[in-house]
C-alpha cells in the first residue's frame, strides 16, 4: 500500500512538473552543424556565421569557383572562430604567399607562404627579388601534399618592393609598400654590468640600433651612453623599444609607465626576474632557476624573429609557471616556457626566461646568430603599428582591369571618409570609404587599375601607406592563394575534392548527436511509475 501511494504521488508530481513548466516539452537544440559554402552561398550568410552566438564548428567551402574579394573578407572573419576546409581545384596555383604587413625600412618582416604538391615529398621553396636570390628552404609536405613556412626579409629602403616565391615550376609574385624608418632606438635598463647585458648592448650596436644604457657600478656611480636608462614619459616617447634585463631595478611606478607606453604602440621586453611583471600580464613568472641544454629548446617564433641555434651548450633560465591571455610561446623547453609574446593595446610585450644568451655568442661561436636574435626581437617590438589606421589591399599584385578591394582598419576616434590613390603617372584622386556590414570599424573601398604600374594608397594626415602593382600576366590567381592562407591560419586546410568528405567526417566525428528532449525523459518516468503501480496492484489482488 505504501509503495503504491508513493508511486501515485510520483506520477502526480511528474504531471504537475509538465503542466507548470511547458518549456520541458520543447525539443532540445541540436548540436551546431558545419557551414557548407557552395556556389549559391552569399557572403551575408558567411558573415552571419562570424557574428552568431553559436558559431559553426567547421566551415566547408565546396565551391570550385575562385572566391571573390568580398567572400574572402567574410571567410577571414568567420575563420577566426572555426577551421576552414576548402576545395582546391587541380589547376589552381600550388604556391601561395602573403605580403609583409606594414613593413618598415631596415626592420625585419615576414613573408608567409604555403605550397601544395605530392604527399610526403621534399620541395625547395625560393625567395627572390629584383636583385636576385634572397633565401631558400627545403620542406617536406604532409599527407595532403601541403607545407607551410615563412621567409624573414629586411627591406633596405622605403617605397614599393616586390618579391617572388617559387616552388618547383610554380611561382607567385607579391609586393608591399615599405614605410620609412630609421635605426631602432632602444632604451636598455641593465642594472649592474654583466656578461649578458654587455653582449646584448654590443649585439644591438653591431646591428645598427641606437642604444641608450647605463650600468650601475655601486656607491652611486654609473657609466652609460646616450641619455641613460631613465624611464620617463619623455624618454619613452623618444624610444622604439625598451629592454628591462634580469636584475635591473624596476619600481611599480616605472612598470606602470612602461605598460602605458606599450599600450600606445611601444614595445617592451621583460627578462629574467621581471618576466612576470603584473602590469603586462604576459606570463606567470617561475621561481626556480633551471639549467637546460640549448638543443632541447623548441622554437615557434614568428618569422620576424630569428631563433637561437639548437647547439649543445648549457644555459640557465627561470621557466614560466604559466602564460596570460592572448600570449603565445615563441620558445619552450621541457622545463617550461622561455619566450612569450603578446599584443598590448597598439603595442607589443615580450617576456624572456633565458638569462645568459651570451653563451651562444662566446661558447658556441654564434656571433651572427646572437646578433640577429636580439635585433629581430627589437625589430618585432618596435614594429607595432603606432598609427591609428592600417591600409590593407586584398591583393598586392594583380592584373589590370580587375576590380581590387581595399580594407582600412580604423581605431577609436579615427574614421576617415576617403582614401587617396595615386595612379601611375602621378595622377591622384580619392576613393570613398564605406563601413563594413560585419565590422563597422573596417572600412572598404575599391578601384579598377587601368594600366600596368604601382598604385599608392594613403589616408590624409596619416603617414602609413600601402601599394598595389598592376601587372599583366602576373602568373598567379591571388584569390586561391589568399584562400589557402586563410584556411591554414584557421587550423584548416585546402585539399582536392576527393578528400573533402573524408576530412569533414574526421573533424566532425562524435558531434551532431542531439540529446533526448526532457519531455521524453519525463514520459518514460511516468510510464515506469504507472506500470510499477499496476504491477503491485495485480500482485496484491487489488483491481
Amino acid at each position: 500500500m505504501k509503495i503504491a501511494a508513493v508511486l501515485r504521488a510520483l506520477v502526480l508530481a511528474i504531471l504537475a512538473a509538465a503542466l507548470l513548466h511547458p518549456a520541458v516539452w520543447r525539443d532540445a537544440p541540436a548540436s551546431p552543424r558545419p557551414l557548407r559554402i557552395g556556389d549559391r552561398t552569399g557572403t551575408d550568410e558567411i558573415a552571419r556565421a562570424a557574428l552568431a552566438a553559436d558559431a559553426p564548428p567547421l566551415l566547408v567551402r565546396e565551391s570550385v569557383r575562385p572566391p571573390s574579394a568580398a567572400e574572402l573578407d567574410a571567410l577571414a572573419a568567420a575563420a577566426e572562430r572555426a577551421p576552414l576546409l576548402a576545395v582546391l581545384p587541380e589547376d589552381a596555383p600550388t604556391v601561395a604567399a602573403d605580403a609583409p604587413v606594414s613593413p618598415r625600412a631596415g626592420r625585419a618582416a615576414a613573408i608567409p607562404f604555403r605550397v601544395r604538391t605530392s604527399p610526403r615529398a621534399e620541395v625547395m621553396v625560393r625567395l627572390t627579388d629584383a636583385a636576385g636570390a634572397l633565401d631558400s628552404v627545403r620542406l617536406r609536405t604532409d599527407d595532403g601534399g601541403g607545407a607551410a613556412g615563412a621567409f624573414r626579409v629586411r627591406p633596405a629602403r622605403a617605397g614599393w618592393r616586390e618579391w617572388t616565391v617559387a616552388a618547383a615550376d610554380r611561382r607567385t609574385a607579391i609586393g608591399a609598400w615599405v614605410d620609412t624608418a630609421g635605426a631602432p632606438r632602444v632604451l636598455v635598463r641593465a642594472g649592474l654590468p654583466g656578461w649578458e647585458s654587455r653582449f646584448i648592448v654590443r649585439a644591438l650596436e653591431e646591428s645598427g640600433a641606437r642604444v641608450d644604457v647605463r650600468f650601475d657600478l655601486g656607491r652611486g656611480m654609473a657609466v652609460g651612453q646616450g641619455g641613460g636608462d631613465a624611464i620617463t614619459p619623455a624618454r619613452l616617447a623618444a624610444s622604439d623599444a625598451v629592454l628591462v634585463l634580469d636584475g635591473a631595478p624596476l619600481i611599480p611606478r616605472e612598470a606602470a609607465l612602461l605598460a602605458s607606453y606599450a599600450a600606445r604602440g611601444g614595445g617592451v621586453l621583460l627578462a629574467g626576474d621581471h618576466a612576470g611583471t603584473s602590469s603586462f600580464g604576459t606570463v606567470r613568472a617561475g621561481s626556480t632557476i633551471a639549467p637546460l641544454d640549448a638543443s632541447t629548446i623548441r622554437w615557434t617564433a614568428p618569422a620576424e624573429l630569428a631563433p637561437l641555434p639548437t647547439d649543445r651548450i648549457r644555459v640557465t633560465a627561470v621557466p614560466f609557471a604559466g602564460t596570460g591571455p592572448a600570449t603565445v610561446l615563441a620558445a619552450s623547453a621541457p622545463q617550461g616556457g622561455l619566450l612569450a609574446l603578446r599584443p598590448l593595446g597598439r603595442g607589443r610585450a615580450a617576456s624572456l626566461a633565458l638569462t645568459d644568451t651570451w653563451r651562444w655568442r662566446m661558447e658556441g661561436g654564434r656571433m651572427d646568430e646572437h646578433r640577429e636574435f636580439w635585433r629581430g626581437l627589437v625589430d618585432w617590438l618596435a614594429s607595432a603599428p603606432r598609427e591609428p589606421l592600417t591600409i590593407r589591399p586584398a591583393e598586392s599584385v594583380g592584373a589590370p582591369g580587375v576590380r581590387q578591394e581595399v580594407a582600412v582598419f580604423a581605431s577609436e576616434g579615427a574614421m576617415p571618409s576617403v582614401l587617396l590613390i595615386t595612379r601611375p603617372g602621378a595622377r591622384a584622386d580619392t576613393l570613398r570609404l564605406v563601413p563594413g556590414p560585419v565590422r563597422p570599424r573596417v572600412l572598404h573601398a575599391s578601384f579598377v587599375p587601368a594600366v600596368d604600374g604601382v598604385y599608392t594608397l594613403a589616408i590624409p594626415g596619416i603617414s602609413t601607406r600601402a601599394g598595389f602593382r598592376a601587372l599583366r600576366n602576373a602568373g598567379v590567381d591571388a584569390a586561391w592563394a589568399r584562400l589557402s592562407l586563410i584556411a591554414h591560419a584557421s587550423g584548416g586546410e585546402v585539399l582536392p575534392r576527393a578528400g573533402l568528405a573524408r576530412a569533414v567526417a574526421a573533424r566532425t566525428a562524435g558531434t551532431g548527436s542531439p540529446r533526448p528532449p526532457l519531455a521524453w525523459l519525463l514520459l518514460a518516468a511516468l510510464l515506469v511509475a504507472a506500470g510499477a503501480e499496476w504491477t503491485i496492484r495485480r500482485l496484491s489482488g487489488r483491481p
